[in-house]
């Protein structure tokens, strides 16, 4: 039985499609539907980060990511109700994706995570990695991997 579904977004093409493809599963399913986004950590030296010239910056950054975060997620609840999802929550995550969602699916107790693809060939998903691909390896929670 589903009664938490999960849907992951980025504001993509194939994230949006997801968005939608969730809502009418926890429309058919009477689930409860969360979305999520997340933020990625900015990849800079601990040293760097707390360094005094830094942290304005670092703390703008992260505060414009929160309003882009909002805005996604407004967005996607948006999706979403029109889809006929009722029960639906929203929040925000960061670090990297993959282990994100995956942590957010153990611990909110997940039945389903949906995620969208970018749709690369084979050979440029193998080259550059992708999130979908390491949610699947590193979570126990089902996947549905939307085109």
């Amino acid at each position: 039985m589903i009664n938490k579904i999960l849907v992951a977004t980025d504001a993509s093409a194939a994230s949006n499609r997801a968005v939608s493809y969730a809502a009418k599963m926890s429309v058919v399913h009477e689930a409860e539907l969360l979305i999520l986004n997340v933020i990625r950590d900015m990849q800079l030296p601990e040293e760097l980060r707390q360094a005094p010239e830094f942290e304005s910056f670092y703390n703008t950054r992260d505060e414009l990511m929160r309003q882009a975060a909002d805005r996604i997620l407004s967005a996607a609840k948006k999706t979403a109700r029109k889809a006929g999802a009722k029960n639906i929550q929203t929040a925000i995550g960061s670090g990297d994706p993959a282990n994100s969602v995956a942590g957010f699916a153990r611990r909110r107790k997940i039945d389903l995570i949906v995620v969208g693809t970018r749709g690369l060939s084979k050979i440029k998903a193998a080259s550059m990695g992708s999130v979908s691909r390491k949610l699947v390896d590193i979570t126990e929670t089902n996947c549905l991997i939307i085109r």
